[in-house]
């Protein structure tokens, strides 16, 4: 809910004044408005702050980029398989980004984001299939476990995830990220126009609400499903469970179909 108020704040607020004028980049509005020297600041801290935020990127995908190929990286240890994995989204992710610029950039988010609907939903259908009981078991052992406890109107700052700090700590991300980062800001100047602009930002922020809690979802019931399968060996890492499901269990489950 953060995120959306976030992107309508940035569609009344930000999108009108980048569309007054010949301007590129973020950083222009912030030489306009304040100067070259924190233009200079502004676009130096967006540089470091994407190195290092895009690094994570490009590993949480090199994660499952190895474990799909985890049968062709045999004899590797776990340092070389990921070197391996990063190598290999890098090299491809600079091919297609070199040939097509920015409309590679945009068709490729495009590209994505249906992979990530279609294989959301196969995942759910996938999964409630080997779930002994289906969806009644899921509610049940998800239920008890407190998976679907969406809202936390509590006033406590030392609970991690409440109502109000998703929705004030979600709109001021979503402000910064969507509204002065770049990355963004360069997708919402390639739209043919200031409204074409806002509609994408704003439907953007309904599809989020769709695909965040389908990946919500899926959580919930890879953790019944893990619950009731115990893997012969614990993860280590949280973030190689949906890979290893996909692998192991979703590819065999299509296989016999």
């Amino acid at each position: 809910m953060g995120y959306l108020i976030g992107r309508v704040v940035v569609s009344f607020v930000f999108i009108p004044q980048y569309f007054r004028g010949d301007l590129v980049t973020a950083y222009q509005l912030m030489e306009r408005r304040f100067g070259q020297r924190l233009r200079t600041l502004t676009a130096g801290m967006f540089l470091v702050t994407r190195a290092a935020a895009e690094g994570v990127r490009v590993f949480a995908v090199a994660i499952v980029v190895r474990v799909a190929l985890g049968a062709m990286l045999t004899g590797l240890n776990d340092f070389q398989r990921d070197f391996c994995a990063i190598a290999i989204v890098t090299l491809l992710t600079l091919i297609y980004t070199f040939q097509g610029g920015m409309t590679a950039a945009i068709w490729t988010d495009v590209v994505q984001q249906t992979i990530y609907v279609i294989g959301t939903l196969v995942a759910f259908f996938t999964i409630l299939h080997l779930v002994p009981g289906g969806w009644k078991t899921v509610c049940t052992v998800a239920g008890q476990a407190g998976k679907f406890r969406v809202f936390d109107f509590s006033f406590n700052f030392t609970t991690t995830y409440t109502f109000w700090s998703g929705v004030i700590g979600g709109t001021f991300l979503v402000t910064a990220s969507h509204g002065t980062d770049q990355l963004i800001v360069q997708r919402l100047l390639s739209a043919r126009s200031e409204r074409q602009s806002k509609i994408a930002l704003l439907s953007s922020g309904v599809a989020i609400l769709f695909q965040f809690s389908s990946f919500l979802m899926i959580g919930a019931m890879l953790f019944v499903f893990y619950r009731l399968f115990p893997p012969a060996i614990a993860f280590t890492c949280t973030d190689t469970i949906f890979p290893t499901c996909v692998v192991t269990h979703m590819r065999m489950s299509s296989a016999a179909c």
